[in-house]
Order: structure tokens, then C-alpha cells, then sequence
């Protein structure tokens, strides 16, 4: 497969787009704030001690007495971060419904790096923790460890944006 010609397909001019003003007015912006190793790692740590950190960490944070969902000043945790210093993410999410949109199929899944073509998986929202097992009510359940953007997807459900039959 020809990744340049994929490159291609990630702009799309304006012109042949939804009117700006109702992309601009579908946009959410979400801040994600996540759950930090404390103490921090050395930058220099090899992966393995990286690896053993994060398998390690809830029953690090439940001998402590550390709350794993929200911090000292009471801010909830979005995800349980790796151990770089990435500290509060910014996204803005434009909706757009391309369910009946054909050519869907070419475009690649890639792996958590952008970098791979990998095989596509398709999971439900209950399997990500954002739906009950109903598939329609929203789950009460920490998405931390199964989905990163769970609470984000969660919130758009919640506001109809993704609309759950």
C-alpha cells in the first residue's frame, strides 16, 4: 500500500467542506488530565523499569493512601499517563457523521504511533467502558484503563453528538 497517497487525504480544502461556521460551532474542546507516577521516573529509565512502574502503580498509589481518580487539589484524573511529563492534553473535537460515506475502507488504521498500518479492530462503546452493557446507558466505570479519550467520548454521547441506537 502507498502511504504518501494517504498523506493526501488528511487535508481537505474548505471549499468542498460543511460550512465553516457550523464546523466552528460543532467543536468541543476538552482538556484531559492525567494520572502522573509520583515519584517520577528517571528520564533515562529503561523501558523494563518504565514498564514495571505503570504495573505497579495502583498498588503503589493504594499503600500511599493516594486517590488514583483525582489529585491533592481535587482534580480528576482523565487517564493514567505513561511516565513522560506530558501533564494536561488540549483537544478540540470537530463531529462530523461519516457513517454513510463511502472509501472509509482505505483509510489505514495505524498504530499508537501513526507510524504502522494495523490491522482495524471495531469495539463498542460497552466494551470501552463508555456505555453500560445495555449499549444504551451511560457506565458509571473508570475508563482510565481500557480507552484514554472514554470521559470525551462519554461527554459527547451524553450531549447527543454520537448518537447511541
Amino acid at each position: 500500500t502507498d502511504r504518501s497517497s494517504y498523506a493526501s487525504r488528511r487535508y481537505v480544502s474548505l471549499e468542498d467542506a460543511p460550512d465553516p461556521a457550523e464546523l466552528a460551532e460543532s467543536a468541543r474542546v476538552f482538556a484531559m488530565f492525567p494520572q502522573m507516577p509520583d515519584p517520577m521516573p528517571s528520564p533515562s529509565a529503561p523501558a523494563e523499569e518504565l514498564r514495571k512502574e505503570i504495573e505497579g502503580r495502583g498498588s503503589r498509589m493504594a499503600r500511599s493512601g493516594r486517590d488514583p481518580h483525582k489529585d491533592r487539589h481535587g482534580r480528576a484524573f482523565t487517564h493514567v499517563s505513561t511516565s513522560n511529563v506530558s501533564n494536561t492534553i488540549h483537544g478540540v473535537y470537530i463531529p462530523l457523521d461519516v457513517t454513510k460515506l463511502s472509501g472509509l475502507d482505505v483509510v489505514p488504521a495505524l498504530d499508537l504511533f501513526g507510524t504502522k498500518e494495523i490491522e482495524r479492530e471495531w469495539v463498542s462503546l460497552s466494551d470501552l467502558k463508555v456505555l453500560e452493557e445495555d449499549g444504551k446507558s451511560i457506565s458509571t466505570v473508570d475508563t482510565k484503563p481500557t480507552f484514554i479519550s472514554g470521559f470525551i467520548v462519554r461527554q459527547l454521547v451524553k450531549e447527543g453528538v454520537i448518537a447511541v441506537k
